[in-house]
Order: C-alpha cells, then structure tokens, then sequence
C-alpha cells in the first residue's frame, strides 16, 4: 500500500485523479446542516448513538437538481449531466461525541457521487481520501481532500475511498448518488476495511 499522505491535496492534484472541487457557497445550506443534526424519528430507533447518523433526502425537498445544474461542468469529463437521475441522497452528521467517525474504504453505489459539505467547523481530521486513480484498482497514490462548508466534490461512485476519523470539531455532508438513466449496474457497491 502507498505511503499515508498526511497533508491535503491541493485541488489540482484532486482534479488530476478525477475529483473535482464545486463552490456552491451562493446556496443557502444552513437549513440542510440543521436538519442533518436531527435524527430522522425512523433512524433513532435504529441509530448507534457512537456512529454518524444518517437522514435520507429523499424525503425532503432538498435542491439536487440545482446542485447537479451547479455542477454540471465537473460532472462533464464523466457524461453528459442530463443523462443522469438521482438515485439516492442522505445527510450525514459527524461530531466529537461519536466513537467510530471513520467510513470504511468503499465504492459507491453510483455513476456520480456530489458530497456536499453542509456545515464544518473546528474539524480536526474527517477527511476523504482517495485511492489512486477513479478508473483504477485503489494502488497507487493516497490523497486527502479537505471537506469546506459551500462546497461539493464531485467523483465517479467507482472511485475507491474512505472518510477518516473525526477528532475534533463538526461536520456534516448531503451525499447525492446519481446514475445514468436506463443503465444497469451503475449502483452496485464494494465496501473494504478501512486503510490505515
């Protein structure tokens, strides 16, 4: 495995791998953090207190169509935007009180993934890392991107990664999985354990 890259990439360098940095600052996200926070009264029957919880989008009136529009441009080197539909979308929530912040090396469900950074603050650790190339196996280079409020990173689901531990401060992230309209496998996943 590749040496632990301990800095975060610069967005040239995640650019160069197939992740791209969105700034949708110009969007108001305050509501969506807040929502995040909450469990869903479905979830809290079900949730862990010491996990990341997560809120399902779906359900809501959450703007995915406008962040795919704001987006499109980074979508483009993947497909033409206007061949995708939302195949899922979820708010996730990490603080300092949850024991296991980490997400596991995985590929996700999706053609398109557009994590968006609702809300970060004071946030030690709880980055995304990326496994070498988005068409590759995982070998290769490691690199870090930094999650900042306002802004989406925009990969293919097929991109190998994981969310490393939290140590201190908040996050919180709208994840959207879009898949190309009438193609089948596009949302099959694998999930690995975590690299350290």
């Amino acid at each position: 495995m590749a040496a632990l890259c301990l800095a975060d990439a610069d967005d040239a360098a995640l650019e160069a791998i197939g992740v791209r940095r969105v700034d949708l600052r110009e969007m108001d996200w305050a509501p969506w953090a807040a929502a995040a926070e909450n469990v869903s009264p479905l979830l809290a029957a079900q949730d862990d207190e010491g996990q990341p919880h997560a809120n399902d989008l779906l359900e809501l009136d959450f703007p995915a169509g406008e962040v795919l529009k704001r987006c499109s441009e980074a979508v483009a080197p993947f497909c033409d935007p206007s061949q995708l539909e939302l195949y899922d979308a979820f708010s996730l929530h990490y603080d300092s009180r949850q024991t296991d912040t980490t997400f596991n090396q995985h590929r996700d469900p999706s053609f398109v993934t557009i994590n968006v950074c609702l809300r970060s603050e004071n946030v030690v650790g709880s980055r995304v890392e990326f496994f070498g190339a988005w068409d590759g196996d995982g070998s290769g280079q490691r690199l870090r991107a930094e999650q900042r409020a306002g802004f989406a990173l925009v990969h293919r689901g097929r991109h190998l990664h994981q969310t490393t531990p939290l140590v201190k401060g908040i996050r919180s992230q709208a994840v959207l999985y879009w898949t190309r309209r009438g193609v089948v496998g596009d949302d099959d996943a694998t999930y690995l354990g975590f690299a350290e």
